[in-house]
């Protein structure tokens, strides 16, 4: 029924996780690349650290890793060692992370600290460690409650530190269906569902007072599977865009997905193609000490 739109990850982690590795197979390998240098290339120049010390690096749902590695790739270019503590509730994806680090030799100063677990289990005993860079790169959607997520992320920030959090942006023509799914079919308050955008962290950092600057991130992925009822892959892949489970099984929101897709998707060479944007807001924690950001 349609009371099911938004409860993927409540109804089934496993079958969550397989939904993003479909949908993260989309990209070739060129669009990897890119979509990691994009990353990359927003992390602050003028993070510093204490004299002596190691850079803290601080990822809440790093997944595995593959945008962490461009982020402390850019890190390492100026500084010598990285202290990386990593949060992440899955096995699998921290025993992927494991292996990226072990075979990528430029990552040799990097330091990894592995916590299996959720944010909420974390920021239960985070300890007063305080970090140079706290990131969450796409991972807002999953947390019991987004506030408190941003809120424990930012104490964690060290004075002259900066965040990072990137989201699906509101404006792109997917943050657009996350908005119509939940007009449509949900039912109470929708930030307490996956269906969350930037538009969302940005206000949330607007009310606490917080500054920021963005940037975007626009890409287009073939969706042409979505169409065909037969594709397991492509109903993975609209799974994850509707975050419902079994989304072949329930036709009105199927059919909502797949029109408001088709609207905004263009047609080339036979298959469909559907844009997407990431937004990364990245925030400056002032040093009382200093005045701007070196």
């Amino acid at each position: 029924m349609a009371s099911k739109v938004g409860t993927l990850v409540r109804y089934s982690l496993p079958r969550y996780l397989a939904s993003f590795r479909v949908f993260v197979n989309l990209f070739d390998a060129e669009g990897r690349e890119r979509y990691s240098a994009f990353f990359g290339a927003n992390v602050p120049d003028s993070v510093l650290c204490e004299p002596g010390t190691d850079l803290r690096v601080l990822g809440i749902g790093s997944g595995s890793g593959d945008i962490d590695s461009a982020i402390l790739k850019k890190l390492l270019q100026r500084h010598n060692s990285v202290y990386n503590r990593v949060v992440e509730p899955s096995e699998e994806m921290i025993g992927r992370y494991k292996t990226l680090v072990r075979e990528d030799r430029s990552l040799g100063a990097v330091k990894c600290d592995w916590r299996q677990q959720t944010a909420e289990e974390y920021f239960q005993t985070k300890g007063d460690t305080k970090f140079h860079l706290v990131h969450g790169i796409h991972v807002l959607y999953t947390v019991e409650d987004m506030h408190a997520t941003l809120r424990n992320m930012w104490e964690q920030v060290a004075d002259g530190g900066y965040m990072m959090v990137a989201m699906e942006s509101d404006k792109s023509d997917l943050g657009k269906l996350y908005h119509k799914m939940w007009g449509e079919f949900g039912k109470g308050d929708r930030l307490k569902t996956p269906f969350r955008t930037s538009g969302d962290v940005r206000q949330w950092f607007d009310a606490s007072g917080v500054s920021y600057v963005t940037a975007e991130f626009g890409y287009n992925i073939d969706v042409t599977e979505c169409f065909k009822e037969e594709s397991e892959a492509g109903q993975l892949v609209l799974e994850f865009f509707t975050y419902t489970p079994f989304v072949s099984k329930e036709p009105e929101i199927r059919s909502t997905a797949l029109e408001h897709i088709r609207s905004k998707s263009s047609m080339v060479d036979g298959k469909i193609w559907f844009e997407l944007a990431d937004e990364i807001m990245v925030a400056f924690k002032m040093d009382p000490g200093r005045s701007d950001p070196v």
